[in-house]
């Protein structure tokens, strides 16, 4: 099989390291990865601001994209990272190979995240952010139980959420539709409503592969040699 090219993007309240145990795995595989730091969170969270928005996370990775001159490669995203992987994707359709969904939210053009959460999530969030003067969610409460033991730190080091990644509303000329071979895994243990929803309106397009795992929604560290190896299969 071919050496690719991959790109990972995290979640919200995560770190790019959350991706370490997967990305460990598709370089032995013989694949190229790289994982872009998103501004202000993780290892960048002293760069914290409230101006920070969706756009500064696309551009981070478009930024990754740039400097290491990537061409011909697959993007990944787990959650809140399905937002940003759109919008790179939007921008950099003629470049990327595929596209791949990990329980991650999938916007149409002018919705933002709290769009898709609903109603009730969305008031929860902005209740959140008022404990943090309005500029940030604080780290929901996560069950971190089937994550293993040696990789828990991963889920105890998250910090908040700038709101502005969160209710900016995503600008898309529909370019990122010119990738074709785009997949969405969806984790069925406790799973959320707004990941439910998503993975039955693709499951009933022919234009998408999709498929569950039996997993919580941090797949990467509750079975990251699963999340790797659906990786390596799909990109091909």
């Amino acid at each position: 099989m071919a050496s690719r090219k991959i790109v990972l993007v995290q979640g919200a309240w995560g770190s790019s390291a959350s991706w370490t145990p997967v990305a460990d795995l598709l370089r032995d595989m013989g694949h190229q990865v790289f994982v872009p730091s998103l501004t202000g969170l993780g290892e960048r969270a002293h760069l914290f601001s409230g101006a920070i928005n969706l756009d500064t996370h696309i551009g981070d990775v478009c930024g990754l994209i740039e400097a290491e001159g990537l061409e011909e490669f697959d993007l990944v995203g787990h959650s809140y990272g399905g937002m940003v992987i759109t919008g790179v994707a939007d921008r950099f359709a003629a470049r990327i190979r595929t596209l791949t969904y990990l329980d991650a939210f999938l916007p149409e053009n002018g919705q933002s995240a709290l769009d898709l959460l609903g109603p009730e999530v969305a008031m929860a969030n902005l209740a959140m952010a008022g404990e943090l003067g309005g500029v940030a969610v604080p780290p929901p409460a996560r069950h971190a139980t089937r994550v293993p033991e040696h990789l828990r730190h991963y889920m105890t080091s998250r910090s908040p959420q700038p709101f502005a990644t969160m209710i900016q509303k995503i600008k898309l000329t529909g370019d990122y539709r010119k990738i074709t071979k785009r997949l969405y895994v969806s984790a069925n243990i406790d799973q959320s409503k707004i990941f439910s929803g998503i993975y039955a309106r693709v499951g009933a397009d022919p234009s998408w592969a999709s498929m569950e795992v039996p997993s919580g929604h941090m797949l990467q560290l509750e079975m990251p040699g699963e999340a790797a190896r659906i990786i390596h299969d799909f990109i091909g």
